[in-house]
C-alpha cells in the first residue's frame, strides 16, 4: 500500500478512483459545454454519496466496478482517506456549479469547472490526487491551538 495522508484505514481501487475521475471529467465538460447543465446534479448527487454516505450506492463507482470487471483490471488499492475527502471537494465544486448556474454566473461556472476538469484530470490520466496534497495542510490548521 502506498503512503498517503492518514484520513482513513479503509482501503480502495485506485483504477476505479481513475475511471470516477475521467467520468467526472467528462461529465464537467458537457456541463460547460452543452445545455445539459442538470447533469451537474447527477454528479454532485454522486460526489454526495461517496463523500458523505456510502461509496457502494455511487452511479460512478458501480460503472468504474463494471468497467474494471470487463477489462479484467487488477486492482490497485490505496487508502480511501483523501478520495473520501476528494469527494467532498467534488461535492463543494458541484454546488459551486449548481449555483453558478441557476444564478446565470457564467464565469464563475467556468473557472470552477475548468479547476475541477484540472483536478479530475490529474487524477485519472497521472494519479495525481490535488486532495492528498491539500489534506495535510487542512489537517495541520485544525491542529493549531488558539490561546
Amino acid at each position: 500500500m502506498k503512503l498517503m495522508c492518514p484520513v482513513s484505514l479503509k482501503q480502495i481501487n485506485e483504477n476505479a478512483v481513475r475511471i470516477n475521475a475521467a467520468l467526472a471529467f467528462l461529465s464537467i465538460l458537457l456541463f460547460l459545454l452543452t445545455p445539459w447543465k442538470w447533469i451537474i446534479l447527477i454528479v454532485g448527487f454522486d460526489f454526495f454519496i461517496r463523500g458523505f454516505l456510502n461509496p457502494q450506492y455511487s452511479l460512478f463507482a458501480n460503472i468504474s466496478k463494471n468497467i474494471l470487471s470487463l477489462v479484467k483490471a487488477k486492482p490497485v488499492m490505496v487508502d480511501a482517506g483523501p478520495k473520501i475527502f476528494a469527494a467532498k471537494i467534488g461535492f463543494f465544486f458541484c454546488c459551486l456549479l449548481t449555483v453558478s448556474w441557476l444564478f446565470a454566473l457564467e464565469r464563475t461556472a467556468l473557472v470552477a469547472g475548468a479547476m475541477f476538469m484540472i483536478c479530475a484530470a490529474l487524477e485519472a490520466v497521472f494519479k495525481f490526487c490535488v486532495a492528498c496534497q491539500i489534506y495535510p495542510f487542512i489537517y495541520s490548521l485544525k491542529e493549531v491551538k488558539v490561546e
